[in-house]
């Protein structure tokens, strides 16, 4: 339906990071990138850190973008090389990809109305 959330013409790219980090060391890693998801990068929409549930040695980073030429900027900043990849890079071992694409449908009704519920973690 025109005018519904995520049926819009919006422009968007997502940035699709693999890697394998050490053995054991993805508490490290995860609160790395909490203190880094303050990091300011311009046309950055939204940041998600996962670990693989079949290899706890795997992660993914799917960032959402307002444009292809924001993520160049990104990846050819300071900002990025010297804070983000010098975070990172004691964990990471092996393999790496990264993977950019243009969205061209989306709906993130449902995504939204998770976020905006208390869905976090109990202890």
């Amino acid at each position: 339906m025109p005018g519904s959330p995520g049926c819009e013409d919006v422009a968007m790219h997502i940035r699709i990071y693999w890697g394998k980090i050490e053995p054991g060391a993805w508490p490290a890693l995860e609160d790395k990138y909490r203190a880094l998801m303050e990091v300011p990068a311009k046309g950055l929409l939204g940041r998600f850190v996962s670990q693989d549930e079949r290899d706890p040695d795997g992660m993914f980073t799917i960032t959402l973008w307002d444009s292809r030429e924001s993520i160049e900027e990104w990846e050819a900043s300071p900002e990025y090389r010297d804070v983000f990849l010098a975070a990172v890079a004691p964990y990471v071992i092996g393999s790496q990809s990264v993977s950019l694409s243009e969205v061209k449908v989306f709906k993130v009704t449902d995504l939204l109305a998770a976020l905006s519920e208390d869905r976090r973690k109990k202890p």
